[in-house]
């Protein structure tokens, strides 16, 4: 928290002793540049920390800039002109919030659609307030616009805004420290790991691109009396593109890379403009160059003080068990004539199997026999053409994120995490799903947050309790024991693992089978693993599905698998030395 306030307070004191340095113009200069920074630094939270290219970031600047005129022209000074132009913020934010929900809303990696829309959006955005004549004054805009609070554009204006941009920077980094700025980097990470987690990421995504107009249209209230004018070029195209180029040069994983990128670029603009005819083609080839060469930006080289700073280690917060999953134990599963087909092909047939009790069952089989295919079933990753699929007696119809709070959780076949998050925060994400209230992402108490389950978990794992490491730096094998603790940690009734041991030394394969076998017979759950090693279908099967071409071939224990003759025609398992 003492670097937090002290790296904010520095800057803003670096802001406000500049006119002293660069004179009256140059600082109204700057302040127009800052505006642009402050709608930058949107673009960079979008981008750079959850994954998707916001290409329409100006209808919101420019829809803030009208919303300010208008006020200001019509009341001026007056005690009214307040609640009018906090809706130069409130209207962008939630008109963001609107279109990012009504894109994301049910879709996992939309992304590229998303910015084909706002890019769109700000085309049509641009037609509107140039048709608009009523409104928005049509092409030549809207003029005559007064100052703000009788601040003068050359001088006062000036602190207020770099005010603003210093509280939109510290608003930022607190955001994406907190347990929602987590889940945004985890967005951009694996966003389906995150869905088979328990989470929304539409609504996340929606939230992100909500705040990100929130700050656009702060530039935007403070563009229209620093201009006088507000014209359709602030809704177009030209302005959103500017907004990402400058973002990339300056660095979209920093939240200072955008303020230095739109400073770096609108300085060298200016310059350029009257001197040399061709200045759009040398900025065009500086874009060029940091996208192939720099592609974190001028922050990668000089990594200002702007990223996120290892999160100190609290005193932990011990949590209680689901009472729910204790006291119910595992979920039962009925797959009744169960199809599944893409096009012409067929990937189940009829699959039909009843799990009744809590245990452990392994779903075996040659590759291709539809393992994986009936895990994907379940989870709505492959399409349901025919049949039913009943939890505990009921119809599963639920959308994907839904599956975690009704205690399914599922292991991929490959190790599914995310590279770039540290181990505390893979730990932490399954801990809050469910458990969480929606206003304590904010909280940042929540990163404390200890479980019973996953104390036991860190003492048996102890790689894991080196919590400030990225998981890019683990090997295979600790990579699946990462995510097989992460659908541990939810604490599941039905708990899917899909070759758990993939990739693991005989020794790991052993730790992981009294794991398995132990958190099974203490939480009483449900656990269906799909494993081609024999050795760990034999200590910990109670009872074995055989599938062959999309069906149910047999079923028994592991002796009458053994004896069947035609599990032995099919299929042959092999197993670890």
């Amino acid at each position: 928290m003492v670097f937090f306030i002290a790296r904010n307070l520095g800057l803003l004191a670096v802001l406000w002793t500049l006119p002293v340095l660069i004179g009256d113009y140059n600082t109204y200069q700057l302040g127009l540049y800052l505006l642009y920074a402050v709608a930058a630094v949107g673009v960079a939270v979008c981008w750079g920390q959850v994954g998707f290219l916001p290409l329409g970031q100006s209808v919101f600047f420019g829809l803030g800039a009208y919303i300010s005129g208008w006020s200001l022209r019509a009341f001026g000074e007056s005690w009214e002109v307040w609640p009018l132009l906090s809706l130069a913020v409130i209207v962008p934010a939630l008109s963001a919030w609107l279109i990012g929900w009504l894109v994301f809303q049910g879709k996992k990696e939309s992304g590229p659609y998303f910015s084909l829309i706002t890019l769109a959006l700000s085309m049509l955005a641009f037609q509107l307030a140039t048709s608009w004549n009523s409104i928005t004054g049509g092409f030549n805009g809207l003029s005559g616009i007064p100052e703000f609070g009788g601040l003068d554009s050359f001088g006062s204006l000036y602190y207020l805004i770099a005010f603003c941009l210093v509280l939109a920077l510290a608003g930022s980094s607190w955001l994406l420290q907190a347990p929602l700025g987590t889940l945004w980097r985890a967005i951009s990470q694996n966003e389906p790991r995150l869905v088979f987690l328990g989470y929304s990421t539409g609504t996340l995504k929606a939230l992100a691109f909500g705040y990100s107009g929130a700050l656009a249209g702060l530039g935007g209230m403070f563009y229209a009396p620093h201009q006088g004018l507000v014209t359709p070029d602030l809704c177009g195209f030209i302005l959103a593109a500017e907004l990402v180029v400058w973002t990339a040069v300056g660095g979209r994983k920093s939240l200072l890379g955008p303020v230095s990128g739109v400073v770096l670029v609108g300085l060298l603009t200016s310059e350029l403009r009257d001197v040399f005819a061709y200045w759009e083609v040398l900025v065009a080839l500086l874009f060029i160059g940091v996208v192939l060469y720099l592609p974190n930006g001028l922050s990668g080289i000089f990594k200002p003080l702007s990223g996120l700073k290892k999160t100190k280690i609290s005193p932990e917060i011990a949590i209680p068990a689901r009472s729910s999953v204790s006291a119910n134990g595992g979920l039962s599963l009925l797959f009744d004539n169960v199809s599944s087909q893409i096009g012409t092909v067929h990937i189940l047939n009829k699959l039909s199997f009843h799990i009744k009790t809590a245990g452990i069952y392994c779903m075996i089989g040659p590759n291709g026999a539809g393992k994986t295919s009936s895990f994907n079933v379940l989870s709505g990753e492959l399409p349901l053409s025919d049949g039913t699929i009943q939890i505990n007696g009921q119809p599963l119809k639920l959308a994907q994120h839904r599956l975690s709070a009704l205690g399914i959780s599922r292991k991929f076949q490959f190790p599914s995490i995310f590279p770039e998050l540290t181990l505390r925060e893979h730990l932490s994400i399954p801990l809050w799903s469910n458990q969480a209230k929606a206003h304590q992402y904010l909280d940042h108490r929540l990163h404390r947050w200890r479980s019973q389950v996953l104390s036991s978990l860190l003492i048996q794992f102890p790689f894991l309790s080196n919590q400030h490491n990225l998981a890019s730096a683990l090997s295979h094998g600790e990579r699946q024991i990462l995510e097989l603790v992460m659908t541990l940690i939810a604490e599941p009734k039905l708990l899917l693992l899909d070759e758990p041991c993939a990739g693991l030394s005989p020794q790991e394969t052993k730790h992981v089978i009294e794991t398995i076998r132990e958190i099974t017979q203490e939480n009483n759950l449900t656990v269906i693993i799909i494993e081609h090693d024999m050795q760990l279908v034999r200590e910990l099967a109670e009872h074995l599905f055989v599938l062959h071409q999309g069906n149910l071939l047999a079923e028994g224990n592991v002796l009458e698998i053994q004896n069947n003759e035609q599990v032995k025609a099919v299929y042959a398992g092999g197993s670890k030395t």
